[in-house]
C-alpha cells in the first residue's frame, strides 16, 4: 500500500518513533498523528480485454471494436486480482495507462500494476508483473477468476474470452505470442525490447576495457538470426555478415595510373561507424536529393548495378578505369527491340571486326572462285597451252584455299568478345557481314531475322537444307567439269564426256545447264582431240560459268550459319 501525506502543524519525521521527549516534542508529535493521510492503494489487475481491432489478413486493421466502451488504444477492461476476485464481466471497470508517451499495447492474460485516484475515480495501469524474467512475453489467465473456469461468460460475448473454455482462451484477435529470445544484457545496458523479436539496445563496449565506448544496437530477430540490425558504434569492430565479410577485403582502389592502390575495404575498422544489415535495404526520396558523401572511398558491389536517369549521368574523376575482366560489360546504347526489333544485345566487336574483315574475306572468296576459273589457260599456239600461265594460276588456287580457314573461323565467331556486350542494330551488322549480297540464293531460300526469333532451331534446319543442296549441286558442277578438265588434259574420251553429260542431266536437282554446242560437236563426228581443241579456244562456257556460279552460291549458303550463330547470342545477351 503506498500512500501521500498531507502535514499538519507538526515537523517530526517520524511521529511514532519511541524515543523520549521533551514537552515541544510531544506538541509536534501530536501535531502530526492529526495530519491527513490520502491513501492510493497498487493492486495487480488481470488483463481481461483490451480496445481491439478487427484485422484482415490482407490489408491490416480496418475496423475498431468498442470492447465495453473503452477509451481508445492501450484502454483495457481490468479486473483486481485480490479486491476484486470473482466479479463478473459487468462489473469489469477501464483502466487507462498511467503514460500514455512511452506504451507497450497490453495483451489479455497479463498481469499489470493498478490504482485508483479517489478524486477523479479514474483508473490507471502501468507496468507488468512479469515472473519468469528469460521471457519477454507471458499470462496469466484466470488470476482474478474463480476456480478453474473463468467467469467471463456472457451473453453477448462482448469479452474476447467470453463463453470460451481455458485451455482455449487468446491474449487478442491476432496476437500470437512468438516467443522472442530476451536480449542479453550487460552491466548498465539499457533495453527497449518489443513483443515480437525486436529491440533498441543502448549499451557499449566497456567490457573490452574500451571506457568511452556507447553504441545502440537496433534489431528485428527472426526464429533462428537478426533478420535486419542497424548498429551505432564509437569504439568496437563489428562482425560483418555476408557479403560485405567476403568481398570486402577483396575490393581494391585504384590509382590515377590504374594500378592496384589500397588493399581494400576494412573489415577490422573499430572507429565510430553506422552499420546497416539486412536482406535488402532501401533510400528512397521522394521529391528531392539523396547525397552520399565520402572524405575516403565509396565501394559498391553487387550482382548487377543499374543506373538509371532520365536526364543525364555525370562522371567527373581524374581516371576512368573499366575492369571487365572477371565479368561482363554492357552498353545500352540504343533502346532494345528499337526499330520493329532491330536493335538487339550482342557482343561489342561484331561490328567493327566484321567492317574491318569484310574486304579480306571477300578477297578470298573471290580469289578461290577467280582461280579455279583460269585454270583453263591461254595458249602460246592452238592447241598449245601455256604451262607457264598453268602454273600460276594453280599456285593462286593453293593459295586462296588454304586461306579458307579464315573465312570458316570468321563465319563461327570465334572472334567476339563475350566479356563487352552493346545494343546494335541488326541491320548494320547484316550489312557488314554482307548477308544483304546473297545474290545466288533464290527469293524462298532467304531467311529473316524473325525466322530466327520465332524458332530457332527451325531456322537453323532450313538452313542445313538449303546448304545441303548448294553443296550437292556443287559436287555434281564440279564433276563435270572435271571430266571436260580431263579431256583437255588428253586423258580421256568423247565417251566420257557424254556419260558426263547425261549424269549431270539426268538429276534433277542439278541446276539447269545448256549442253546443245558441245553435244552438235561430239554428233558431227569430233573426235576427242577436235574437242580438247574446241574447249581449249573457249568452247562451251556455260560449264565454266556454272562452275562459278555453283561456288559462289555454296559460299552464300555457308554464311546463313552467321545469322543462326548470332541468334543464339541474342540469346545468351538476354540471360546476361
Amino acid at each position: 500500500m503506498a500512500h501521500i501525506i498531507k502535514k499538519g502543524s507538526g515537523g517530526e519525521p517520524n511521529p511514532l518513533d519511541n524515543q523520549l521527549l521533551t514537552s515541544d516534542g510531544l506538541k509536534n508529535k501530536l501535531a502530526q498523528l492529526g495530519a491527513e493521510h490520502l491513501f492510493y492503494e497498487l493492486e495487480a489487475v488481470e488483463v481481461v480485454d483490451i480496445f481491439r481491432v478487427f484485422g484482415d489478413d490482407e490489408v491490416g486493421p480496418t475496423e475498431e471494436q468498442e470492447v465495453g466502451n473503452l477509451t481508445g488504444p492501450g484502454a483495457i477492461l481490468g479486473r483486481y486480482v485480490f479486491s476484486e476476485h470473482g466479479n463478473s464481466p459487468t462489473e469489469l471497470q477501464e483502466f487507462i495507462p498511467m503514460n500514455t508517451n512511452i506504451l507497450q499495447m497490453p495483451v489479455v492474460g497479463e498481469v499489470v500494476l493498478g490504482f485508483s485516484d479517489k478524486a477523479t475515480q479514474q483508473r490507471y495501469y502501468f507496468g507488468r508483473l512479469n515472473t519468469d524474467i528469460s521471457k519477454v512475453n507471458f499470462k496469466k489467465y484466470n488470476l482474478s477468476g474463480v476456480g478453474e473456469q473463468s467467469n467471463l461468460d456472457d451473453d453477448n460475448n462482448t469479452l474476447l474470452n467470453s463463453n470460451r473454455k481455458l485451455e482455449n482462451f487468446e491474449q487478442g484477435d491476432y496476437f500470437v505470442d512468438v516467443e522472442p529470445k530476451q536480449e542479453d544484457l550487460f552491466e548498465g545496458d539499457t533495453i527497449i525490447q518489443g513483443r515480437f523479436g525486436n529491440s533498441i539496445t543502448l549499451s557499449s563496449n566497456q567490457m573490452t576495457r574500451k571506457t568511452f565506448s556507447p553504441n545502440i544496437k537496433m534489431k528485428a530477430t527472426g526464429s533462428q538470426s537478426d533478420k535486419s540490425v542497424i548498429q551505432m558504434t564509437t569504439n568496437e569492430q563489428v562482425v560483418y555478415s555476408d557479403p560485405t565479410k567476403t568481398e570486402g577485403p577483396k575490393a581494391f582502389s585504384v590509382n590515377t595510373a590504374g594500378r592496384d592502390g589500397s588493399r581494400g575495404f576494412d573489415i577490422d575498422y573499430n572507429r565510430p561507424q553506422i552499420v546497416f544489415d539486412s536482406d535488402r535495404i532501401v533510400i528512397n526520396a521522394k521529391s528531392d536529393d539523396i547525397g552520399i558523401f565520402a572524405k575516403g572511398k565509396v565501394y559498391i558491389k553487387g550482382e548487377n548495378l543499374v543506373l538509371k536517369n532520365s536526364e543525364a549521368i555525370s562522371l567527373v574523376t581524374k581516371s576512368l578505369v573499366a575492369d571487365t575482366s572477371a565479368g561482363v560489360r554492357k552498353d545500352i546504347t540504343k533502346k532494345l527491340n528499337d526499330v520493329d526489333g532491330d536493335t538487339q544485345l550482342l557482343p561489342e566487336n561484331i561490328l567493327p571486326m566484321a567492317r574491318a574483315m569484310r574486304p579480306t574475306i571477300e578477297n578470298i572468296n573471290n580469289g578461290v572462285i577467280s582461280a579455279a576459273s583460269k585454270i583453263l589457260p591461254p595458249v602460246i599456239a592452238p592447241g598449245t597451252p601455256n604451262p607457264l600461265n598453268l602454273f600460276g594460276h594453280l599456285q593462286d588456287l593453293t593459295f586462296f584455299r588454304d586461306q579458307l580457314r579464315k573465312v570458316k573461323d570468321f563465319f563461327d565467331f570465334k572472334w567476339v568478345n563475350k566479356q563487352e556486350w552493346k545494343t546494335v542494330s541488326l541491320n548494320e551488322v547484316t550489312e557488314e557481314l554482307g548477308l544483304n549480297d546473297l545474290k545466288t540464293l533464290p527469293p524462298e531460300q532467304m531467311l529473316a531475322w524473325d525466322e530466327f526469333f520465332d524458332d530457332v532451331d527451325a531456322a537453323k534446319a532450313k538452313v542445313a537444307n538449303i546448304q545441303a543442296q548448294a553443296a550437292a549441286a556443287a559436287v555434281s558442277v564440279a564433276a563435270l567439269n572435271a571430266a571436260f578438265d580431263a579431256i583437255q588434259g588428253g586423258g580421256s574420251s568423247v565417251e566420257l564426256i557424254v556419260e558426263a553429260l547425261d549424269a549431270y542431266e539426268a538429276d534433277p536437282n542439278n541446276p539447269p545447264l545448256d549442253t546443245t554446242d558441245i553435244r552438235d560437236i561430239i554428233s558431227d563426228g569430233a573426235d576427242a582431240e577436235d574437242v580438247k581443241r574446241y574447249l581449249d579456244f573457249g568452247g562451251s562456257p556455260q560449264v565454266r560459268e556454272l562452275l562459278i556460279s555453283s561456288q559462289k552460291k555454296e559460299q552464300d549458303a555457308q554464311k546463313l550459319s552467321s545469322m543462326g550463330i548470332i541468334a543464339d547470342l541474342i540469346n545468351e545477351g538476354m540471360n546476361l
